[in-house]
């Protein structure tokens, strides 16, 4: 799809992860339309881009507001005309550090809007509308490594990216045989202003960083492609495969059908005798 990326939208555009994503698609050449909760942060970096030579459009919108997102999809359309790539990604760590059970609970409400159901918005905006065209495309989800690795502290990230996760593969599996594909981009630890300064709790942070612009890369490889899962940190295979371990460790496996059985074991038919 590279040669045909003519248009794109990204959330979160303002800063890291988003940020990147515009700059690797408007270096490219493609239109972007560069959407963000924080106006000036996100005029001043397309501003920015634009003195580059970039064509962005900046939409300052709160993706938690259905209105807002329509209005979002609305201008995107009336910029681009046809769009070719949209990145589901705004989103906020949220209260690190803390158990569960004293994590201010409108705090977990907060994450969960921008993280889920800001994403939820936003698909449902644009997927009608793409597959009406009926042109392909490729809906990029930014969920995380903490879909997958949860460590202590984390419980509100964590769940939201659970769940987006979940709205991905859905997505994939409703778009089967359509022309827009689907791909779950999952971080591990990225050198963004959101991790800035942060301990990771106990078992979520990973031992890796990678840039953002490293992240952009491996989106814009994987355009086009039926690549779903979307790992950029070189510690992800051994962090899966923990995981995926302790999963297994506690798979109660059934006993084996008569079929399966093992011949038994033979008999002793000889018997010692005195000679």
């Amino acid at each position: 799809m590279h040669s045909t990326t003519q248009a794109a939208v990204v959330t979160g555009a303002a800063s890291g992860i988003g940020l990147a994503l515009s700059a690797r698609f408007a270096r490219a050449g493609a239109g972007v339309v560069m959407a963000d909760v924080d106006g000036d942060a996100l005029h001043r970096r397309a501003a920015e881009l634009t003195a580059q030579g970039a064509r962005v459009t900046a939409v300052t919108a709160d993706l938690t507001d259905p209105d807002a997102v329509g209005r979002l999809a609305d201008t995107a359309f009336d910029a681009l005309g046809d769009i070719d790539v949209v990145c589901n990604n705004a989103g906020v760590l949220g209260p690190v550090g803390q158990p569960l059970w004293e994590v201010p609970l409108e705090r977990m409400r907060q994450v969960f809007e921008v993280n889920h159901w800001a994403h939820v918005l936003v698909a449902r905006a644009f997927v009608p509308r793409l597959l009406e065209r009926g042109r392909p495309a490729h809906l990029i989800h930014t969920a995380s490594m903490s879909a997958f690795v949860v460590g202590a502290g984390s419980a509100a990230y964590a769940a939201s990216k659970h769940a987006d996760l979940a709205v991905a593969r859905s997505l994939r599996a409703d778009l089967r045989g359509t022309g827009v594909r689907v791909s779950v981009l999952c971080p591990g630890r990225v050198d963004t202003p959101m991790v800035e300064g942060l301990t990771a709790p106990r078992g979520a942070g990973g031992d890796t960083t990678v840039s953002a612009e490293d992240v952009a890369g491996l989106v814009w490889d994987a355009l086009g492609s039926d690549r779903f899962y979307l790992f950029s940190n070189a510690d992800a295979p051994r962090r899966l495969r923990d995981q995926f371990d302790d999963v297994w460790r506690h798979v109660p496996l059934p006993p084996p059908s008569p079929e399966e059985e093992l011949w038994p074991a033979p008999k002793a038919t000889t018997v010692a005798t005195k000679h």
